[in-house]
């Protein structure tokens, strides 16, 4: 996955998303298992995801942005977020073409999140 190399950039991707956001939405993909269970077992409603989702800063980022492999005209980041002693990993696509911003991934890191600007 590529990095971005500058906190700037980082700023500016996660500003350009929650732009998106505002103006066309976001579309959360909880029938997922591994992202239904970590809502579940975290006790967290949309609402609480959804301001999770909006409070990234760049020391969250951890990769991309890279072509979406499903939709190429979208491009994909990974986040991660501590919510208590939790470590989130949170994967957006984002298309830039007038259609919601899709959290992919919202669920329990698998491994140790590698964060470039922290």
């Amino acid at each position: 996955m590529k990095t971005l190399k500058f906190r700037k950039e980082a700023h500016d991707l996660l500003e350009s998303i929650r732009l998106e956001m505002k103006q066309y939405g976001l579309l959360v993909m909880n029938k997922r298992p591994h992202n239904a269970q970590t809502l579940s077992d975290l006790n967290l409603t949309s609402s609480d995801q959804r301001q999770i989702i909006e409070s990234l800063t760049p020391e969250d980022y951890c990769g991309g942005p890279d072509q979406d492999e499903k939709y190429p005209w979208k491009i994909v980041a990974v986040f991660g977020k501590q919510h208590g002693s939790t470590e989130l990993y949170i994967k957006l696509s984002v298309g830039y073409d007038q259609t919601a911003v899709v959290c992919l991934s919202f669920h329990v890191a698998e491994r140790k999140m590698l964060y470039q600007f922290k």
